[in-house]
């Protein structure tokens, strides 16, 4: 009995060892709301042009305070589309991780 538990708590901790070792990038770029209202949604400009839908709703909740602020961001791009602004932001779809004032 001891070591399914043993097991088990190994099997937990590399699991969440793996989530924390997603591979996270850097970008610089502006937040923008798009859409009309009620169906409006944020998403990150890029410097090089580049649009992002901003996924789960609660980072996009926080990002539409900081609308057209220039931004560091640390984000983990989804592998597909989430969310409402994917349908219409055609560069993919990304979790901000952190962010912070843009100082290049």
């Amino acid at each position: 009995m001891r070591r399914v538990f043993v097991w088990a708590v190994l099997l937990a901790g590399l699991a969440a060892g793996c989530r924390t070792l997603e591979k996270t990038e850097t970008i610089w770029g502006a937040v923008r709301v798009y859409g009309s209202e009620p169906y409006t949604y944020a998403g990150i400009e890029t410097e090089d042009g580049r649009i992002y839908a901003v996924y789960p709703p609660e980072k996009e909740a926080e990002l539409r305070k900081l609308q057209g602020r220039t931004l560091e961001f640390t984000v983990r791009f989804l592998p597909e589309p989430k969310g409402y602004g994917a349908l219409f932001l055609k560069d993919g779809t990304v979790t901000p991780v952190s962010w912070k004032t843009a100082e290049r």
